[in-house]
């Protein structure tokens, strides 16, 4: 719609010299509304669902190699497909979690204040998972730590390349966290079979395992009743994962492969 694509650009694309758009503004750009009162446009604008409304703070940083990147990517994916007995393709990611619950939905008596998420007494601690989901087979290798620094991660690192001991190659597509690229682990893991992807920047939507994540957010970390026990928590977290632990269709259904 012309008024709702002239509204996204800023005022100074139609040779005016302000920062937001205003009715007059409005009516001076769109010839067809030039006959029109300042009233008779606010109305036809709000019949348009087009509102005045509070801005929000925004950051884009698109990618510049962001086609290259997703096609060396793609180029992976088909080796192992190709030949899954050389080749390994996954995808890595971390999350934290915490002793609180996090707020969501649940069913409750209607206009009865019965669901609820309880912060008990104690701290919000943190933990922090890690984990490699196979792009072909669902398999999940995670871990979970109070951190992952450094060591830690070439430890989980490790773990993932011994999980495959047969094949040639391991492509990991992961993001840019700069820890995952950092200079102690590249040098420790030089000789490995390991052979890291970067995920363009600032494109979660890329990675598969965000959508992990959000299942396990949903059937585990929403309204949690472990508040008050936290190693049953983290329990639960480690229950959850392994059911993951070998070849998942239906994991690679929900997170779309």
């Amino acid at each position: 719609m012309e008024l709702s694509e002239l509204l996204h650009r800023s005022p100074h694309v139609a040779g005016l010299s302000r920062s937001r758009w205003w009715l007059a503004g409005i009516r001076q750009s769109v010839v067809w509304l030039q006959e029109r009162s300042l009233s008779g446009i606010w109305s036809l604008l709000k019949r348009l669902k087009l509102s005045y409304k509070r801005g929000r703070t925004y950051l884009h940083s698109p990618d510049p190699d962001y086609d290259a990147k997703l096609n060396r990517l793609q180029l992976a994916l088909e080796q192992a497909r190709q030949n899954p007995e050389r080749y390994v393709f996954l995808y890595e990611d971390e999350m934290s979690y915490y002793r609180r619950p996090s707020l969501a939905q649940a069913y409750g008596q209607v206009a009865a204040d019965d669901v609820r998420a309880h912060c008990g007494l104690r701290a919000n601690s943190a933990r922090r998972v890690a984990a490699c989901l196979n792009a072909l087979t669902g398999q999940v290798i995670a871990w979970q730590r109070s951190s992952f620094r450094l060591k830690t991660l070439l430890a989980f690192w490790r773990a993932v390349e011994a999980a495959y001991p047969h094949a040639q190659t391991i492509f990991v597509a992961l993001d840019n966290w700069p820890v995952h690229f950092h200079a102690f682990i590249r040098s420790a893991l030089a000789d490995s079979r390991l052979v890291f992807l970067p995920l363009p920047t600032y494109a979660p939507w890329t990675n598969p395992v965000e959508k992990l994540w959000r299942k396990l957010r949903q059937e585990v970390l929403h309204l949690h009743p472990f508040v008050d026990d936290w190693p049953a928590l983290q329990a639960a977290v480690d229950a959850w994962l392994f059911q993951f632990k070998d070849r998942s269709t239906d994991l690679l259904r929900y997170v779309g492969l």
